[in-house]
Formats: structure tokens, C-alpha cells, sequence
């Protein structure tokens, strides 16, 4: 009796340690808590009125990362010599809170106070650029201890300046491209790796270049089994995975697994899946906890001789029945005090500053054509370039946006109102241009009415090449195209004007030189700027000033919103909305704006009509339609020639 009993005290002992013992066997486990592409997003959602902290199951908010904190804490204090906290990228970037990210590094203190052991770098870490990163990572070390940040298959390009200050956090070891960590009598690698399309999907990462990342791997996983002696190699991996039309998971990190077996977990990120049980490719389990702190992801790995096993799963999702950590969440709390101070107070609103009301959601969702966000952004930023340009003599005729830079949904919620807080989200990602706070600016380029053909040419195919990202929503303007049309000349039909004041056909032939001018941020402008390129030489425009000269430099067509100070006061997109949301009737007399009733619907402003009528097939055609009828009309020809020479000959 006496010796059953100690056996089973053993037993407890050695299983609360992480270690089963059992007939002179043992067994390892290590449990890995994950989170990923939290993006600054601190509070729950939504809207931010609805989220009380403080109290239990009474809004229907998800997430909010004092939330999160709890479930982790918990989680690892089950089992402390076992546990891992971990996190797949884009812990930066999407919410007022990244405002403080170079000043304070807010994302990476809140990182170290609830206890995270390592996090990749992901695309949006970048968006401040390479040396506003590198602002960020040196204002959190000020604070004290950040998290281990990896990278691996980054490389520094010899000869430039621009990426000197994050160079030297790589040499300082503050970003590393792995970390060895002891757990459980085990030697734990982890490194971290940036996808393809992440990297596609950063170009203020230049002039850093990214070596692919299956063969990077290749190359180092074999150092960490061999050179380091990992018991277990753990990648960090900004790429994501998707779900193919038959039902299966496939993407960057899948693929990975594949063709690096040696690899044991892939804690992934970059594509916001909320995956409920693990992907598992050649007995390696992928997994991901959706997105912005609404799912922490727990699981249990047991080592057996020389192979690890999946022994549990389990994907939390995070909600008001959970308490908040109560000193993560006065560390939110402060921030949005120093939010008010440092980044609102000049534009008279508070991060708490209810702006407007509705009591219906503007989404993205599919189909992603019959967006009502997306009509409503476009209108806010046309509605800005013409009412905060404080140097404009003219008017802006059109407006655009696309559905990657839409970050969030505005939701009704339980009251309808949405706070400032709420209306940045929307549109917040980029940095300024002549200046380093944060939000894309507005940019303002002038066109003829044929090379405004020539941009909607290409932006009609770039989404369904590249991606839903690249949708785009216009203002000010509607079109009609033809899909029967050849590309590059499917566009017959322009109309500048609105729903409410009615349309008028814009003349698109070549007569019309009067230049229209096209406002955006200046990430879109920039792309306009490479219609040739994008077009395969088949179109060009020359990006121009009112007064027609090309413009060489985007910072030199930058909206100004006041021109009263010395420089450009950049007019940031995120103000335009704020604005727009801002400047609506108060039709219900509670003293707060109330939400067009137009917007319920998407407006219908990109119109395709298949036809084969000629008129259809060529109306404002250019030279595709009218050289592409020229070659069918000399191949019919001379196919017609062929054969009549083959019967000719046939006949003698």
C-alpha cells in the first residue's frame, strides 16, 4: 500500500514538471501559448463604448489585450516550467494606441509585462519605416526590458544609411535571428521568418531585402538540430495560410512544413485565420489565433524518444466573461491619456470623443464589390481634399482608396456611437512624408481625362491578379467597362459626379486635354505613378502639378492643411475621416451626428455591361482595341491566304 502511494505521489510530482514517468520512460512536454497580428488593437471590440472592462458578461465586445493577459498568465502559471509565450508578428499597428509606438514602444512594454518570451517582426512592424522601427524598439528599451525579437531571414544592403539604426539593433543582439531557451531540461530554438507575401506587402522594409523563406530555412534549421542541439526547433513565421475551394489548408507556412520537415511547430501569423485545430503537414501542427488579441491559442507538445507529438490543442477565444489583468489594463488606460496629450490635443478631439452615430455597420465584407465602407471612405477622403487643402484653388473631381487599406469594420453596437478612438482604425496604417507622426497623408496629382481611363484600366484587373487587397472604391467619379474588351481598353464610359447631385459624362477622347486632379494617399498615388510598369508598357501617365509640369516628387503634391505655418502641415487621411464622420446633420437632436442613411447600400461606381454590340466593343476605345482588331483582321487575312494557296496548289 505504502508503495502504490509513493508511486502515485511520484507520478503527480513528475507530471506537474512537465516529465511522465512510467516504466522507466519518459516523456517531455512543453506547452506553447500563442498569440499573433494583435496590431496595437488594446481594447475590445466593438465599438469602444461598448467595452467595459471592469465588469463581467455585460457587453458583447471580443477581445481587448487586459483580457488576453489574464488567459495567458493563467495559463502558464498551470505549468511555469513548461510554458512558452509567443507571438506571430504584427504586434504593431492598426489603432490610435501605435501613435505612441516611437515615442513610447507601448506594444512591446505591454509585450514584457504580461510575459511574452519571444515575437517575430512582422510586415506592419515596418510601416514606420526601418529607422522609425528601429525609434520604436529603442523607446520601449528606455521603459526597460523588452521581449526578444527575431528575424532571420532579413539582409542589410551594403552602401545605403537607411537601415543603419536597425542594423545596429541586429548587432547589439536586440533583434536576433534565433534564441536558444532551456525548458524543461529541453533546448527550445526559436526563429523567426517573414513570408513572401509579408514582404511584398512592407515596401517601407527597402532597403532591406528578404531571402525566401523555405530556403533560408533549409539552411538554418540543420545549424539548430545540429550545431545548437535543439530538442525542438520552433518557427516563428509571418506568412499565413488560406483555405483552397476544396476545403483544405494550404499557404506559406504549410508549404514550409513541407519542405522543412525537421522544423517541429510553426507558430504562424500574417493571414488573421483563427484556426480551431491545428494544420498538421508531416506531423508538424501549424497553428494561428486569429487576430487582434480576440483568440489565444494553447498548445501541448509531448516528446516521446526523438519525436514530438501533438498532444492537445485548444483555441480560447476572448470575450467579457473573463476578468482583465488590472495592471495591463491601467497601462492601456495611461496610454490613452498620453494619446489625448500627445496626439490629439491639437485637433480639439479625446481619444474618448464621440464623433458620430449609427444604428447600422459599415463592413468590408463578401462580396467584397458591395462594400458600404468602401463607398464611405472614398467619400470621406474626396470630402477631405476639398475641405482641409488649405492652398487649393480648385476642386478635387476624384477620390480613391482600396480595400487592403480598410483595417476594421465600424459596427453599430449596443449604442451606435463611435469614438474617435473607433473612426481611426478604419484607415489608420502609414507615416508621413515630410514629417514622422502617424497616418498616411493626402496627396493631391492632376491627369487628362484619358489618362484617368488609363488608371481605372488597371485597377480593374489589378485585384483580381493580386488579391481582394487591391479592390478599389472611388468618389466624385463612376465608370462602365466592358469585359469582352481587350485589357487595358475595357473602359468606355467616365462620369464625374455623385449619387446625390447626379453624374456627367466626362469626354475621354483625345481632344480633352483639361487636367482633372486625383487625390489619395500618397501609398496609392505612388502606385499610379507606376501605370506603365503595372501595364506592361501597354499605358502610361505622367503624374502632374495644376500648372501641367510631371511631378518628381510625391512630397511636393502633399494637401496642406495649413498653410499659415511654415512647411507643409501634412492633411492626414485618418483627419479626413474623422472629419467627414464628423460633419453630418444631427437628425435625431442628441447632440451627436448622425450617419447618412445612404451609406446602408454600397454605391455602384466601377459598372461592368458584357456585350458584343461594335458599339460596346468600341466606344473611347484606344490603341489595344483598335491594334488588337488590326492583328485579328491580318491573321484572318492571312490565314485566309494560306489556305487558298494550299487549295490553289491542291487544284494543279
Amino acid at each position: 500500500m505504502i508503495l502504490r502511494l509513493s508511486t502515485y505521489f511520484l507520478f503527480l510530482l513528475f507530471s506537474c514538471c512537465g516529465t511522465n514517468v512510467l516504466f522507466g520512460q519518459t516523456a517531455k512536454k512543453i506547452q506553447l501559448i500563442h498569440t499573433n497580428d494583435i496590431q496595437s488593437r488594446l481594447l475590445g471590440f466593438a465599438p469602444n463604448p461598448d467595452y467595459t472592462p471592469l465588469t463581467l458578461n455585460d457587453d458583447k465586445t471580443v477581445g481587448g489585450i487586459a483580457r488576453a493577459a489574464t488567459i495567458i498568465r493563467s495559463r502558464r502559471a498551470l505549468s511555469p516550467a513548461t510554458s512558452l509565450v509567443l507571438d506571430g508578428g504584427d504586434f504593431m499597428m492598426g489603432t490610435l494606441f501605435q501613435a505612441l509606438g516611437e515615442e513610447y514602444g507601448v506594444e512591446l512594454q505591454l509585450m514584457q509585462a504580461i510575459g511574452y518570451d519571444a515575437a517575430v517582426l512582422g510586415n506592419h512592424e515596418f510601416d514606420f519605416h526601418t529607422d522609425g522601427l528601429a525609434r520604436v524598439i529603442r523607446a520601449a528599451q528606455q521603459a526597460g526590458p523588452i521581449p526578444p525579437l527575431l528575424l532571420s531571414n532579413v539582409n542589410f544592403v551594403d552602401g545605403v544609411t537607411q537601415d543603419d539604426s536597425l542594423e545596429v539593433l541586429f548587432t547589439e543582439k536586440i533583434i536576433k535571428p534565433y534564441i536558444i531557451l532551456e525548458k524543461n531540461g529541453l533546448r527550445i530554438a526559436i526563429f523567426g521568418s517573414m513570408g513572401v507575401d509579408a514582404v511584398e506587402v512592407a515596401p517601407y522594409a527597402q532597403p532591406l531585402a528578404f531571402s525566401n523563406p523555405i530556403e533560408h530555412a533549409q539552411t538554418l534549421v540543420p545549424i539548430l538540430r545540429d550545431q545548437e542541439k535543439a530538442d525542438m526547433i520552433i518557427c516563428l513565421s509571418h506568412g499565413g495560410v488560406k483555405r483552397l475551394p476544396d476545403g483544405t489548408w494550404w499557404g506559406e507556412d504549410p508549404a514550409l512544413a513541407e519542405a522543412v520537415p525537421d522544423i517541429d511547430v510553426i507558430i504562424s501569423g500574417h493571414s488573421h485565420t483563427a484556426l480551431p485545430e491545428p494544420i498538421m503537414v508531416n506531423g508538424t501542427p501549424i497553428v494561428q489565433a486569429g487576430s487582434e488579441a480576440q483568440y489565444v491559442g494553447v498548445l501541448g507538445m509531448v516528446k516521446n524518444g526523438e519525436d514530438w507529438q501533438m498532444e492537445k490543442y485548444e483555441l480560447i477565444g476572448i470575450n467579457d466573461s473573463i476578468p482583465v489583468a488590472m495592471d495591463i489594463h491601467e497601462m492601456v488606460e495611461g496610454y490613452k491619456d498620453l494619446i489625448d496629450q500627445k496626439v490629439l490635443q491639437n485637433y480639439g478631439i479625446q481619444f474618448d470623443s464621440i464623433l458620430m452615430e449609427t444604428d447600422f455597420d459599415l463592413t468590408i465584407e463578401s462580396p467584397i464589390s458591395n462594400s458600404n465602407l468602401g463607398t464611405f471612405a472614398a467619400d470621406a477622403i474626396l470630402w477631405g481634399m476639398n475641405n482641409l487643402d488649405a492652398t487649393s484653388t480648385d476642386t478635387t473631381y476624384v477620390a480613391l482608396t482600396t480595400a487592403g487599406l480598410l483595417r476594421d469594420r465600424l459596427l453599430s453596437g449596443e449604442k451606435g456611437f463611435q469614438q474617435a478612438s473607433d473612426l481611426f482604425r478604419i484607415l489608420p496604417l502609414g507615416i508621413g512624408t515630410v514629417e514622422t507622426t502617424p497616418g498616411y497623408p493626402l496627396a493631391k496629382l492632376y491627369f487628362t481625362a484619358r489618362e484617368i481611363k488609363s488608371i481605372l484600366e488597371v485597377l480593374i484587373i489589378a485585384y483580381q491578379l493580386k488579391g481582394n487587397a487591391y479592390f478599389p472604391y472611388l468618389s466624385g467619379l463612376r465608370f462602365h467597362y466592358n469585359p469582352n474588351r481587350l485589357l487595358f481598353d475595357r473602359v468606355y464610359q467616365i462620369e464625374l459626379g455623385d449619387e446625390v447631385n447626379g453624374y456627367q459624362e466626362l469626354d475621354i477622347s483625345n481632344e480633352n486635354t483639361k487636367l482633372y486632379k486625383v487625390g489619395a494617399n500618397v501609398y496609392i498615388l505612388n502606385s499610379l505613378s507606376l501605370i506603365d510598369e503595372l501595364s506592361y508598357g501597354i499605358l502610361s501617365v505622367t503624374p502632374k502639378h495644376q500648372d501641367g509640369t510631371p511631378v518628381k516628387d510625391l512630397s511636393t503634391a502633399l494637401v496642406d492643411i495649413d498653410a499659415q505655418k511654415t512647411g507643409i502641415q501634412e492633411a492626414k487621411e485618418w483627419i479626413a475621416f474623422l472629419k467627414y464622420a464628423n460633419h453630418f446633420p444631427d437628425t435625431n437632436e442628441n447632440g451627436i451626428p448622425d450617419l447618412a442613411p445612404r451609406y446602408r447600400q454600397h454605391a455602384e461606381r466601377m459598372i461592368a455591361n458584357s456585350s458584343w454590340e461594335p458599339q460596346m466593343m468600341y466606344q473611347n476605345a484606344n490603341h489595344v482595341m483598335w491594334g488588337g482588331t488590326m492583328f485579328v483582321i491580318l491573321l484572318g487575312y492571312l490565314l485566309f491566304w494560306g489556305l487558298r494557296k494550299i487549295w490553289k496548289l491542291r487544284k494543279s
